[in-house]
């Protein structure tokens, strides 16, 4: 074996010098179309749940690292070509997408799914995504794996690059650093013992727990931000409405919604429903494209059991919505 580690060694610079610029451009491309699933997933809504940012190419030395543990371990034959070495190792590009809840995380994979089994798309799996949140490791590590077979032209024709791709929540993510489970996998300094594993399948269960309350918190969220289209937007004539008008400075705004506090220090809700009202439109809108943190809005008040709404009366002249 030690007669193969030069070898190998040379075949993986090989390879990095041949495909670099082909890896470059396909992390770009990969990346932009991970970017653009999360876009349709989300449509206008909070665009910070889904995040495919995240990308690297393995350093050679761990490359080549991997390719002996795995010839050590009867996986892969010796290699005798670089292609040998790039067809072997299927994450020496790769792409981590982080999501805000599970819920976020199922979206996305079944829209990564759909992308990539449509007749059209350039864009295909490379072998059968396995699913770890559904069905997790011994150790609790849970993750969505997928390898995309990404196209990059060439004066050769069309190159296939892989790229692996790891759709987690963040708290899934931060399992494996609370864990240190990369010092733990196969061939890694640390060999875990009865004890670590024990609290790192807790760990996971734990943080599966706040994962689920997670996506709880924030579908209750979304009945109380997304306003009954059959309710009126106040609970009683205009009139008496209009006595309850009060000026309110709006302290966060996003996509759906925005809060406002008003001269008695209490916070109330300005839905996305109030804002289209103001602007006369039923089309899906941005309220932060509307209104901006420390605008002074006149709204009108509208408490109910479950919320306190405010309801613009007018919205600042000066927003030109992009």
């Amino acid at each position: 074996m030690a007669a193969d580690t030069p070898s190998i060694e040379r075949l993986v610079a090989q390879l990095y010098r041949a495909r670099s610029r082909a890896w470059d451009v396909a992390m770009v491309a990969g990346t932009q179309f991970l970017e653009s699933i999360s876009d349709d997933v989300l449509d206008s809504q909070d665009r910070d749940r889904l995040d495919a940012s995240t990308s690297r190419i393995k350093k050679r030395s761990r490359a080549a690292d991997k390719m002996r543990r795995k010839i050590a371990e009867g996986v892969f034959p010796a290699p005798r070509t670089m292609e040998d070495v790039e067809a072997a190792l299927h994450d020496l590009l790769g792409v981590k997408v982080l999501c805000k809840s599970p819920r976020d995380l199922r979206a996305f994979t079944t829209a990564l799914e759909s992308a990539c089994t449509a007749g059209d798309s350039s864009v295909r799996f490379a072998v059968p995504p396995i699913d770890y949140v559904e069905n997790p490791k011994e150790s609790g590590y849970r993750a969505y794996h997928a390898v995309l077979d990404v196209p990059v032209a060439t004066n050769h024709g069309d190159q296939m690059v892989k790229i692996e791709v790891q759709v987690k929540t963040r708290l899934q993510d931060a399992w494996s650093e609370l864990t240190h489970e990369d010092m733990y996998r196969p061939g890694e300094a640390l060999k875990a013992d009865p004890v670590h594993q024990d609290y790192a399948r807790r760990m996971a269960d734990l943080l599966t727990t706040v994962d689920d309350m997670a996506d709880t918190l924030a579908i209750e969220l979304d009945t109380k931000t997304t306003a009954d289209p059959s309710r009126p937007l106040v609970g009683d004539d205009l009139d008496a409405a209009k006595e309850r008008t009060i000026l309110a400075r709006v302290t966060r705004t996003g996509p759906r919604y925005a809060l406002a506090v008003g001269p008695d220090g209490r916070r109330g809700l300005i839905p996305a429903k109030s804002v289209r009202a103001v602007l006369g439109t039923s089309d899906r809108i941005r309220v932060s494209d509307h209104l901006d943190v420390g605008d002074r809005v006149a709204v009108l008040v509208d408490e109910t059991e479950d919320a306190l709404y405010f309801h613009p009366a007018a919205l600042p002249d000066r927003k030109n919505p992009s």
